[in-house]
């Protein structure tokens, strides 16, 4: 057989594949109808995997452990934010004899991760009332002056974390119980729509008092 022969069929066999074959599976083009007959027109179309099809539902599903494979979430673990997660370090001075205020505006069930510390106690810290309450606008849903304490006590430090259980402002009064000048250093990561100092007092005179 001659080299021309050779290239002749060759090239006829690459037409035949790319007509019957390629041309139906990759484009969609069948100008035989042997692509169709042979299945090979249906790869052309896109297809979608069962993952990009399945919607997860939030917070509704019961957890089974026997399942293989769960769709739904599991009630209350997860929560879904409006605002981006924040991380702050807020260093708050307090006159000796002086009280702080510090509160973060936040959603119901939002949550955050805190430590602070007293950077230069030189004995007992601070008197430390963590706790809550509702805006005004929200004040009338709840009992008069409600508030919701969280954690109360002295000392020095303290870590941990909080799921607000109301629509409100939450944080931390701090009342100097040493005998020269603090500095407090709030270290806190999470979800909050605002933050700021609320009060502060020297010797029982009010310097700040922002209303809420």
């Amino acid at each position: 057989m001659t080299l021309l022969k050779k290239l002749c069929i060759a090239t006829f066999c690459s037409a035949t594949i790319l007509i019957v074959a390629i041309l139906p599976a990759e484009y969609g083009i069948d100008p035989t109808g042997l692509g169709d007959k042979l299945g090979l027109l249906a790869l052309s179309k896109p297809s979608s995997s069962p993952s990009s099809k399945m919607e997860l539902s939030f917070n509704i599903g019961e957890y089974d452990p026997k399942a293989e494979r769960i769709n739904e979430s599991v009630q209350g673990l997860i929560h879904l934010e409006e605002v981006p997660f924040q991380s702050q370090v807020i260093d708050i001075e307090i006159e000796d004899l002086g009280e702080v205020e510090y509160k973060f505006i936040m959603s119901a069930d939002s949550s955050f991760v805190y430590s602070w510390k007293v950077l230069n106690s030189r004995g007992e810290g601070v008197y430390y009332d963590f706790h809550g309450h509702p805006s005004s606008a929200d004040a009338k849903n709840y009992p008069d002056r409600f508030e919701m304490a969280y954690a109360r006590g002295e000392g020095t430090s303290q870590n941990g974390s909080f799921t607000s259980p109301f629509t409100g402002y939450h944080g931390f009064y701090f009342m100097n119980i040493e005998e020269s000048a603090i500095t407090v250093r709030l270290v806190i990561s999470g979800y909050w729509q605002d933050h700021q100092e609320m009060y502060r007092a020297i010797e029982g005179k009010v310097i700040k008092n922002v209303k809420f």
